[in-house]
């Protein structure tokens, strides 16, 4: 059986990578353990349930704006850090994040 072909979106980049809300799921995870933080008390403390904080740390749900600021202030950092913490521990296949996804002069296919 011949191997197949990564989808493309847009431009014409793979659709390999793994998801934004991996990379920030890993960071929330990885910033509350370093704080010793259960689920179920991170939880509390932002209104929401384990089983929901553990959809986002895994990826499975991307958690609105919003919830972002009130996880990343429970976690006793300001949104932005969050973000560049996710950043940081961003899989390699997102990366580099310093190139354009599309080409200069490369118009959007038409669908």
């Amino acid at each position: 059986m011949a191997p197949v072909a990564p989808r493309t979106e847009g431009w014409g980049v793979p659709n390999t990578a793994k998801d934004p809300q991996v990379a920030l799921g890993r960071a929330i995870r990885l910033r509350r353990e370093e704080l010793g933080i259960s689920q179920q008390d991170l939880g509390l403390e932002i209104g929401y349930d384990q089983g929901w904080l553990s959809h986002i740390e895994n990826g499975r749900t991307n958690p609105a704006y919003g919830t972002v600021d009130r996880i990343a202030r429970a976690l006793a950092w300001p949104m932005s850090r969050l973000v560049a913490f996710a950043e940081s521990v961003e899989t390699e296949d997102r990366k580099p994040l310093d190139r354009p996804l599309r080409p200069e002069g490369m118009e959007q296919p038409r669908r």
